[in-house]
């Protein structure tokens, strides 16, 4: 169906790094890009794409890329991964051999990353069907061309170290993001990246350019939620950079030229879409501004709103507005006062008596255990040890925990109104003392804990999965008290609550001390 008369997406994105200098073909790979794409791979891009290759592939007076690092962002299905697998070939069978005295095309690899491989692998396998010189089935002969074929050396399909490589050294590898430490790559396609919720993947690929001339690395991506650190950390960067550039660029308080002999201009971005999101999710603006492909293929404003209704707000705004949708959180617990009582070091007393505490996910989905004793100053100590998917592994787990340290004998579990009261009977059975969290106790629970933690009188180990939770778990209303809300906390909080019910029982349930446990020694434990 094609859009009414007039209703095109927005060719030019919402924010953009302006360039240097007028763009033609002596300043920018784009054009050279785009007849590849048109004349070889006989596609036809819309203008989004024709707009955005000119301005990401602008080049230095020496032939060098400008920019090391582009973020582009757009809404779903906008064409996203068919410019993606575009670039992928153009690097790899022709800009591998542009600068041979800097870079030689045996060293011109080209990585293909993202949060896991089965999504890294699919651009990558649309180039292997089109390049493979030996298709392992009749259907796939038909669909590779002859010319690239002839240019190809070979497919490695092996587990781990899949890969293109060409007859003159180049290669193209689809890698995991963590998998991908170590590598060195002239070109990386960083593929949706608001799938990282840490630091850890960005930290794994960044580098793989730094020691190669020219190298340019590409995160594309729709908008991500208050989780996606390293996407909403470029995000941010990319925005203060155009705005700097306008204070004083457009301001004229400076040229061009001078800007950048003062600043980094390393750094490309184009973002599609309006940033204010308290606009009406039906907005037509909004919905040409984030989908620049509407008109031009089947998508349009009628297709985009029909989605309205089928999802959450927040979900329709990132995959179809690639608005930032972060609506306010009154989280539980202060991050600051909670990292406040990190101690790498901490751990429970010798002799001191130890609680477990078990929660499980309002999906059911996963199992975490905690536990909680005193220090030798006398201050709380709490730790996650364990977390698995779902719910059966549990009482097994803790068979081998009351054998690896008779002395723990108690466990804090909530009995009534969450999945973890599926865990009462089998512990008691097994010979657990079982402290039942319920009634009164689930406010005193979450109480107790957020005063321990804005005094400065609890203890805890840094654990990232932990502190996640932590920023996002919320409370809600039973009857007169605030208890843990698992249901609308926007992650699992099992973690948290689980160290909270062990907690409570291990200040309000007295035992008789028992004998120290260390819960990142000994026993193999799934540490998080």
């Amino acid at each position: 169906m094609a859009s009414r008369k007039g209703e095109y997406g927005e060719t030019t994105p919402y924010y953009f790094t302006p360039p240097l200098r007028k763009l033609t073909k002596r300043t920018s790979l784009g054009y050279e890009f785009l007849d590849f794409a048109e004349n070889i791979l006989h596609e036809s891009p819309y203008p989004w794409q024709e707009w955005l290759a000119v301005h990401a592939l602008e080049t230095l007076d020496d032939g060098s890329l400008r920019f090391s690092t582009v973020l582009a962002g757009l809404a779903r299905q906008n064409g996203k991964s068919k410019f993606v697998e575009w670039l992928a070939k153009y690097w790899l069978y022709v800009d591998s051999e542009r600068h041979p005295d800097k870079v030689s095309p045996r060293d011109f690899t080209v990585v293909g990353v993202a949060q896991v491989l089965d999504v890294a692998k699919k651009p990558y396998s649309r180039v292997v069907e089109m390049v493979d010189p030996k298709p392992p089935t009749k259907a796939l002969e038909k669909r590779a061309d002859p010319a690239f074929q002839e240019l190809t050396d070979r497919i490695s399909r092996r587990n781990g170290d899949e890969g293109i490589i060409c007859k003159n050294g180049a290669s193209y590898l689809p890698r995991a993001a963590l998998n991908a430490r170590g590598l060195t790559a002239a070109r990386t396609i960083f593929d949706e990246l608001r799938e990282q919720k840490t630091e850890d993947g960005w930290a794994a690929v960044e580098p793989l350019g730094s020691n190669v001339w020219s190298s340019q690395l590409w995160a594309i991506s729709s908008a991500g939620d208050y989780r996606s650190k390293p996407l909403r950390t470029l995000y941010d960067e990319g925005v203060e950079a155009i705005d700097s550039w306008n204070e004083l660029v457009v301001a004229g308080e400076m040229t061009p030229e001078e800007y950048a002999d003062g600043h980094d201009t390393s750094f490309g971005f184009f973002w599609w879409g309006i940033p204010d999101s308290t606009c009406p999710m039906d907005d037509e603006r909004a919905i040409l501004a984030a989908n620049p492909t509407i008109g031009y293929g089947s998508m349009t404003i009628q297709s985009v709103k029909s989605k309205i209704g089928k999802m959450s707000e927040s979900k329709y705004r990132q995959e179809y507005l690639n608005q930032w949708f972060t609506a306010d959180v009154v989280t539980c617990i202060d991050m600051d006062e909670w990292r406040r009582g990190i101690d790498p070091e901490s751990c429970i007393a010798d002799d001191g008596r130890i609680v477990v505490g078990v929660d499980t996910s309002a999906d059911r989905s996963t199992t975490y255990i905690s536990v909680a004793g005193f220090r030798e100053d006398g201050l709380p100590h709490v730790e996650t040890i364990a977390r698995r998917d779902g719910m059966l592994w549990v009482r097994r787990y803790m068979r081998l925990l009351r054998d690896r340290w008779p002395s723990v004998t108690e466990v804090a579990v909530q009995s009534k109104g969450c999945p973890a009261v599926d865990f009462v009977d089998e512990l008691a059975e097994d010979g657990w003392t079982v402290h039942l969290i319920e009634g009164f106790k689930l406010g005193a629970c979450l109480g107790r804990f957020h005063d321990r933690i804005r005094e400065g009188k609890l203890r805890h180990r840094p654990q990232p999965a932990i502190e996640q939770q932590v920023s996002a778990a919320v409370s809600r209303r039973l009857g007169e008290v605030e208890v843990w809300d698992r249901t609308n906390s926007p992650m699992q909080i099992s973690g948290l609550i689980a160290e909270s019910e062990a907690l409570y029982a291990l200040e309000s349930m007295k035992t008789e001390p028992t004998v120290k446990y260390q819960p990142t020694t000994g026993l193999k434990l799934q540490l998080i």
